[in-house]
């Protein structure tokens, strides 16, 4: 009688275990397929974005090739005056500079 609780105390510490180590492989399985779905979202957000700045420059030589002598002209002098207004901006706001301590 003895031996066989011992018998079965026994079995029920190895289901218990064998539940356990289970448990842990699927949660170990889940979460190597979250990274893998995040690194392949990750890759597919590239591939668009890559695809939207192609399509951006396609749009971009179309617009620029039906304008006349004097209009792509202008458009290049306009280029030129706002590359030199952004290089001399500075990069603090007005308020940034206006409420932030000098030192003395």
């Amino acid at each position: 009688m003895i031996q066989s609780k011992n018998n079965l105390r026994i079995l029920l510490i190895i289901f218990i275990g064998l539940f356990i180590s289970t448990g842990a492989l699927a949660q170990k399985e889940k979460r190597v397929k979250t990274k893998k779905q995040y690194k392949e979202f990750k890759k597919l957000q590239e591939d668009r974005e890559e695809q939207d700045d192609d399509a951006m420059e396609k749009k971009r030589e179309k617009h620029e090739k039906i304008q006349t002598k004097n209009t792509k002209k202008q458009m290049k002098k306009n280029e030129r005056r706002m590359r030199r207004v952004k290089r001399d901006k500075d990069e603090d706001g007005f308020f940034t500079k206006l409420f932030t301590k000098k030192p003395r």
